[in-house]
C-alpha cells in the first residue's frame, strides 16, 4: 500500500483509465475531482500503509508473532479504509463546489424494501 501510494504520490494518473490510478464515479464528474481523487487516494494508501506497517512491527517486537492472523485479518479492513475515505472527501470536495451529481445516491443512504420472493428492490 505504501508503495501504490508513493507511486500515485510522484506520478499521479493524468486521465481516467482502469488499469492505473484512483477510479470512480465521483472522480469523474470533471478534471478537477479527478486530480483531487489521485491526490487523496495516495495520501490515504501512504497513511493506511504506515499504520498497517506499524502494527505489524509492533506485533514483531513484542513478540505476538503466532498472533499475526489478527494482523492480517485487519489488513483488508485497512483495503477498504483509503477506498471509504477517498469517497467520502471527494463527496465533501464536490459539495462544497457545488458541482455533486444530481443522480448521486449516497451509499449510506440505500434503504432496500423487502418484497415478495427472493429479491429486494
Amino acid at each position: 500500500m505504501i508503495a501504490i501510494g508513493l507511486i500515485w504520490l510522484i506520478s499521479p494518473a493524468k486521465r481516467p483509465n482502469r488499469i492505473y490510478g484512483y477510479l470512480s464515479y465521483l472522480a469523474q464528474v470533471n478534471k478537477e475531482s479527478f486530480k483531487f481523487a489521485q491526490k487523496r487516494a495516495s495520501l490515504y494508501l501512504l497513511l493506511f500503509g504506515a499504520i498497517q506497517f506499524a502494527l505489524g512491527y509492533i506485533i514483531h517486537i513484542l513478540g505476538w508473532d503466532r498472533y499475526f492472523l489478527v494482523w492480517l485479518l485487519t489488513f483488508y479492513l485497512f483495503i477498504l479504509f483509503p477506498i471509504i475515505w477517498t469517497e467520502k472527501s471527494l463527496k465533501k470536495f464536490l459539495t462544497k463546489r457545488g458541482e455533486l451529481p444530481p443522480d448521486y445516491v449516497d451509499p449510506d443512504q440505500v434503504k432496500r424494501h423487502r418484497t415478495k420472493g427472493f429479491r429486494d428492490r
